[in-house]
């Protein structure tokens, strides 16, 4: 028997006492078996949705066609969902119609994976219809019933079950892998945003590495990268993707981090191709379009010219993320890091001493005024100059300096683009 929170205990029992049942079913239970701190607590009764709010007023709908109300006790939360049998599925993945039912056995049996499917009662005991627990205690994913019926109700229930292999480190059944093989084109029929959203859970996980085997093994990477990246794929890239799967986990669990170096194990542009797959925000597009652009070159900035000028083009919080992604790649794939720590050591003594933007230098448009020069795009350009300048002369960073540099490119023009020291 698991162990019940106070709080858990009290809604089940407000329940039990006003004639229902209810019982913790899924993923709590899942994890209490294993010995861990469910996150979240998830009931299921025979108790109507009237009778749920009449018991707790400050009980809040949260899908009411699934029946599903969420309840605060203290400082737990839990969502109580009506016992339910799902009719026909027409699109790969919701059920055309719902049926309520007073039979906690028929609520189990629509449910994706025997590991999720135990449902416990604190006074009435366990229900394990599927031996869900046996499941657990081998560390197996298995599907209810006929798997291939179940990713063909869902086809979703393919990535939660590779997720769910990365997230508690579980092997897969054989039947259900073979049913994930043999439905995994039934992806097609699932939306983006639930695709990538399983994805960066799985390499969220603490197995991240496993997922993304499964991927492979599984086929379903595709539906993740695109059928042109995987399919043009060189026996390289398939040896770096292999590296990864295997180092990944050493790495820190930041999905967009993790994300970035699974594309950079691509070719460029079929990589910049496949970002688009999935549809990111314009944020997380654009922060895994410079990683492929950016993450193998630009430690080639070598000395303190070059490495500001890089800095000013791509601007420091740009530049710190290459940094970051760049120690983590060093972790995953074990490449030599001395050209980065070398770049972070000029970096630290550039930082806050030396111009690296515009605004660091001595001048400004204003003083630029003083010496004739009035017109914005004249002022632009020369600031432009005197930057490049200053780049690499930092002691030409005073402001007597660089007016009289100033008045000289308005008198001369702009052809004179260094001073010789």
């Amino acid at each position: 028997m698991i162990q019940f929170p106070d709080e858990i205990v009290k809604i089940i029992q407000t329940i039990e006492h006003a004639g229902f049942e209810a019982y913790a079913v899924g993923g709590c239970v899942r994890d209490s078996i294993l010995g861990k701190q469910p996150e979240d607590w998830d009931l299921a009764s025979n108790a109507p949705e009237n009778v749920v709010k009449a018991l707790f007023p400050d009980a809040v709908i949260v899908n009411k066609k699934l029946g599903v109300m969420r309840i605060r006790q203290g400082n737990i939360t839990a969502d109580v969902a009506a016992y339910r049998i799902d009719g026909e599925y027409k699109d790969f993945r919701r059920p055309e119609t719902v049926t309520f039912t007073g039979n906690i056995t028929e609520d189990l049996r629509r449910r994706d994976f025997t590991i999720n499917a135990v449902a416990i009662n604190p006074i009435r005991g366990k229900l394990d219809p599927h031996n869900g627990r046996l499941d657990i205690e081998k560390r197996l994913i298995r599907g209810i019933g006929d798997p291939g019926m179940r990713f063909e109700e869902d086809a979703l229930r393919i990535l939660r079950g590779i997720r769910f292999a990365a997230q508690l480190d579980f092997d897969i059944e054989s039947e259900t892998l073979k049913a994930m093989k043999a439905k995994m084109q039934l992806l097609t029929n699932i939306s983006t945003d639930r695709i990538r959203e399983e994805f960066f859970k799985t390499i969220s996980t603490q197995n991240s590495g496993k997922g993304l085997a499964l991927f492979v093994q599984i086929g379903v990477l595709s539906h993740i990268l695109g059928e042109e990246c995987i399919k043009n794929a060189s026996d390289i890239e398939w040896e770096k993707f292999d590296i990864l799967t295997k180092k990944i986990d050493k790495t820190l669990i930041i999905p967009e981090t993790r994300a970035a170096l699974v594309y950079s194990c691509f070719e460029r542009e079929r990589a910049l191709k496949s970002i688009d797959v999935l549809r990111y925000s314009n944020k997380m597009r654009e922060q895994l379009r410079l990683a492929v652009l950016m993450l193998d070159k630009f430690t080639d900035a070598q000395d303190k010219k070059s490495l500001k000028k890089l800095i000013k083009e791509l601007g420091e919080n740009k530049y710190q993320y290459l940094v970051d992604l760049k120690k983590q790649q060093c972790i995953a794939f074990e490449l030599d890091d001395s050209a980065l720590k070398n770049q972070i050591a000029m970096f630290e003594c550039i930082r806050g001493k030396e111009a690296i933007f515009i605004k660091d230098l001595a001048v400004d448009g204003n003083d630029l005024k003083k010496v004739g020069i009035q017109e914005n795009s004249q002022m632009s350009e020369i600031l432009e100059i005197l930057l490049e300048m200053v780049h690499e002369f930092p002691e030409y960073n005073k402001k007597t300096i660089l007016l009289q540099k100033a008045e000289d490119l308005r008198i001369r023009g702009y052809e004179q683009r260094n001073v010789e020291k």
